[in-house]
């Protein structure tokens, strides 16, 4: 079986989306404190990051 090589990009942008909107949510609902929520949104800052280099280094190979 043939895996996509941009599949892992695509589930760190979709994890850092899904950290981003339950951030969201939560601080709405009030349930989550400040310091928690920015611990999940360097999280998803850092798949992001993630996501952009691996974008960098796979179009070095082609």
């Amino acid at each position: 079986m043939k895996i996509d090589k941009k599949l892992p990009l695509l589930i760190f942008r979709c994890v850092a989306l899904g950290l981003g909107l339950g951030v969201l949510t939560l601080l709405g609902m009030k349930q989550i404190e400040a310091t928690e929520a920015l611990y999940l949104l360097a999280l998803a800052v850092t798949c992001l990051a993630a996501c952009s280099l691996g974008e960098n280094s796979a179009g070095k190979e082609q």
